[in-house]
């Protein structure tokens, strides 16, 4: 069974990729969908450096959209022009908009019609439209009322919300909001997962993922061989669910 940590930041300069790897191994992981740090100095370079290392290893790359949680840190004023997603197999949106994580809902001082505005704006479509036209997922972490207006306006995108919502104003509200719909996935990151929950939503919503360094890839990997899943289930999550989503399947 193909174990894939859907969860791993990769840095040139403070997380090589040999580094890393040799947690990926010693874990048991035979793979991993990698994506630049929010607490990197150089995102571009890293966004960069995730392509030489994905074509190394084996690795999914994602694109790093966003900037460090807690800071006014934003290497991107503007949005990416769409044509820079080619060579990779999805994005990672951490904090673009928001210089903070949401562990329980808290308001923004935006209304809604402001939060459409920036969600509707040109780059914002063109990039969403390239992300549909490839068939790529987003990995989205963003306060809980954008998390919502954002699965609304683009139901063609395939979004994972990671830590299963903890950072996207908690795990009971946002899967009580978009738990169900079709496009929205969960990497469990730094999360509880649960039979439950496997039975509720199905297997198929569910990603294994650590936040690597930010969480252990061997304990991540280790609840999920602990969970009372079938083996199908097991496997989905493992892999299964994170090679479908990318279109590595």
């Amino acid at each position: 069974m193909e174990i894939i940590d859907a969860h791993v930041h990769v840095g040139r300069k403070h997380l090589p990729m040999d580094s890393v790897q040799a947690i990926l191994d010693k874990a048991g992981a035979d793979r991993a969908v990698i994506f630049a740090d929010p607490e990197s100095s150089d995102i571009p370079d890293d966004n960069r450096y995730v392509l030489d290392a994905a074509k190394k290893g084996g690795h999914i790359p994602f694109f790093y959209v966003g900037g460090n949680a807690y800071s006014t840190n934003r290497p991107y004023p503007n949005l990416p022009d769409p044509g820079i997603l080619e060579e990779y197999r999805g994005i990672k949106w951490h904090c673009w908009f928001t210089p903070s994580h949401d562990f329980g809902g808290t308001r923004l001082g935006m209304d809604e019609d402001h939060i459409h505005g920036v969600l509707t704006e040109p780059r914002m479509v063109a990039l969403m439209e390239k992300v549909t036209e490839m068939n790529i997922p987003v990995n989205f972490e963003e306060h809980f009322d954008i998390t919502q207006i954002f699965v609304d306006l683009y139901p063609d995108v395939k979004v994972i919300i990671p830590h299963m919502g903890a950072l996207n104003g908690g795990t009971e509200r946002i899967l009580a909001s978009v738990g169900g719909r079709e496009n929205v996935y969960f990497d469990v990151s730094l999360a509880g997962i649960s039979a439950d929950l496997v039975k509720s939503f199905g297997a198929g919503k569910f990603l294994c993922g650590s936040d690597y360094p930010y969480g252990s890839p061997a304990w991540s990997i280790d609840r999920i061989r602990k969970l009372n899943v079938t083996e199908e289930e097991r496997a989905a999550i493992f892999s299964g669910n994170a090679l479908r989503l990318t279109g590595m399947d």
